[in-house]
């Protein structure tokens, strides 16, 4: 597969990102408690996601400035490219599974 050189292909814009704040349980309510323990879970795996996406697009860019110059090796190969990719999906999944399970709680 060609690849188009780093130096004449467009940079991705870095995305904007601001971490979670956690939100302290002490002095809440269980109920109150055990939504704020979802809520910081949540934001662990949406912040880790978000940070191992940022990993894969600059090892992504350098396996593509590796082909046509000098540049150093990306740090993954394909196969641990694909397993970090299937971790990501993996991680949201069991995420989604969690957040519709608290609103179907809420609903029925």
């Amino acid at each position: 597969m060609a690849h188009a050189s780093s130096s004449t292909a467009p940079r991705r814009p870095a995305p904007q990102f601001r971490p979670f704040e956690w939100i302290e349980g002490d002095g809440l309510d269980a109920s109150l408690r055990s939504q704020a323990e979802f809520l910081n879970d949540a934001r662990d795996v949406v912040q880790g996601v978000q940070t191992l996406s940022q990993l894969l697009a600059w090892d992504e860019d350098r396996q593509e400035a590796a082909l046509s110059d000098a540049d150093p090796a990306p740090l993954f190969d394909a196969a641990q490219r694909s397993a970090l990719q299937r971790l990501v999906c993996a991680a949201l999944g069991l995420l989604h599974a969690r957040i519709e399970s608290r609103c179907e709680a809420l609903t029925g």
